[in-house]
């Protein structure tokens, strides 16, 4: 936490990174540590990945007079190693939260992210700021920006693009949280409340002290070397014999059911944070962290407000889906979502390979349906991320929500710039050669206005034709 060092007269303000395992905290920090000139400081990794920290300081800038001495320090992400984490964040003046923003990574990104705010939000003092570094922007399935600033709406941060692993958006993130960290160095001032004295340990002093904070087994005891998730119990899958009433839909519901659950030998129960994932061939199924219940009858409520936002989404759902609540085997309920596996805009698309007139048909239809499921949802207010990873399409070429409901659902439905949806249909064929890129931007631009109608995507085709320019 901040500190007045009398020693040398300089404030200093702790920054650290926090983040999912293997989001980007290392690889921001020593990309920042370049910029510098500084070496990063790292006691020990196991795989890879960091074990007790990483450690840089960094001295620049002035408040108030007084030089600016940054410590910055990126923790572990392993669930093995959390109260190393907390240490941290239990003085941290501010919070670089490096989140992997790719849709894969997504579930896993937002529940670390929810645990980082109950963790802040219980401190005492002025609140500390966080600033979210959207990291992996160069992803294939990146989420589009507007997007991410829409999921993050209500967590009072700032968000700033990167890609660490170049060294892009890294100062820039870092240059804001110093920021962030000096306004509440201000309101501790004015409070009387920021302190005077010495630093605290850093590089080598730090981990010896981080070491005599822990029982000695801890030390002796090596690293596990499992997934960051794997000590935790996983639940009980959801049979196809669950109660009438704990099945939506009624009829419909347990034959998808029934289909997913017949061979569950096949199932891969995977965890993200709190929620889980099973995959198998057709279908995936999920149950988020905050559904499960401490008895059937709260669990039943649950289902059946989700399942009144199912029936309003109805027309532009994938039909083959179901909601299910299932005994956990504690006593407890989890809520389940089961999805027949369909493909997707993007899957459809490719990678731009083809007839140039092919792909254009196909970018162009890709447009339409995209502009008309987000119509639709506005029309009906539904709370469902309408991207190339969640619309597919029907026979009729028609679009279809095939995505998770419980990845999308946000408080206010979100709505995507034309600009976004088309920068990601650019970067469809946007490493082609120059001359195929013409010829695709050429095909395009003759599609007729009046075949897609102002709702129907024509404004996202002009603005794709002028990327490919």
């Amino acid at each position: 936490m901040a500190i007045v060092d009398q020693m040398d007269h300089t404030i200093v303000i702790s920054i650290v990174y926090d983040g999912a395992p293997r989001a980007g905290k290392t690889t921001s920090v020593r990309a920042l540590g370049r910029s510098f000139g500084r070496e990063v400081y790292t006691p020990e990794e196991q795989d890879g990945r960091t074990v007790y920290f990483d450690w840089l300081e960094h001295i620049g800038g002035r408040f108030d007079g007084a030089p600016i001495r940054c410590q910055v320090i990126s923790v572990p992400g392993q669930q093995h190693w959390l109260h190393r984490r907390a240490h941290f964040l239990e003085r941290a003046d501010v919070v670089v939260f490096v989140g992997d923003t790719s849709a894969a990574a997504w579930a896993e990104t937002a529940e670390q992210l929810r645990d980082l705010r109950a963790r802040l939000d219980a401190r005492d003092g002025p609140p500390v700021g966080i600033v979210f570094q959207a990291n992996r922007r160069d992803a294939s399935d990146a989420i589009p920006l507007d997007l991410v600033c829409a999921r993050l709406a209500s967590e009072r941060m700032a968000v700033i693009e990167s890609v660490a692993v170049e060294g892009i958006g890294v100062r820039e993130a870092f240059v804001f949280a110093v920021r962030l960290a000096l306004d509440r160095v201000r309101e501790e001032q004015r409070r009387g409340t920021l302190p005077r004295g010495r630093s605290g340990p850093a590089g080598e002093e730090l981990l010896e002290v981080l070491r005599g904070l822990e029982p000695a087994p801890a030390i002796e005891a090596a690293p596990s070397t499992t997934s960051a998730h794997a000590l935790a119990t996983p639940p009980r899958l959801p049979s196809s014999n669950a109660p009438s009433g704990l099945v939506w839909p009624p009829v419909e519901g347990r034959i998808v059911l029934h289909e997913a659950m017949t061979n569950q030998s096949v199932l891969q129960l995977q965890q993200q944070g709190e929620s889980w994932f099973a995959f198998e061939g057709v279908f995936q199924i999920h149950s988020s962290s905050d559904a499960v219940f401490l008895d059937v009858d709260a669990g039943r409520a649950e289902l059946i407000a989700w399942a009144r936002l199912h029936a309003a989404a109805q027309p532009l759902l994938s039909r083959r889906r179901c909601l299910v609540l299932a005994e956990t085997g504690d006593g407890k309920s989890r809520l389940w979502q089961i999805v027949r596996k369909e493909s997707s805009l993007r899957n459809l698309l490719g990678d731009g390979d083809g007839d140039a007139q092919d792909v254009a048909r196909r970018l162009a239809n890709a447009s339409r349906l995209l502009a008309e499921a987000q119509a639709l949802c506005a029309n009906r207010a539904l709370p469902l991320c309408c991207t190339l990873d969640t619309i597919g399409v029907s026979e009729l070429n028609q679009p279809v929500y095939v995505g998770l409901v419980g990845d999308a659902i946000l408080e206010t439905p979100p709505r995507i710039s034309a600009e976004a949806v088309a920068k990601d249909l650019a970067a469809l064929v946007r490493d082609r050669p120059l001359d195929r890129r013409a010829e695709v931007r050429d095909a395009l631009s003759r599609v007729h206005r009046k075949e897609f109608g102002p709702e129907r995507g024509a404004h996202i085709g002009e603005l794709l034709t002028e990327l490919l320019a």
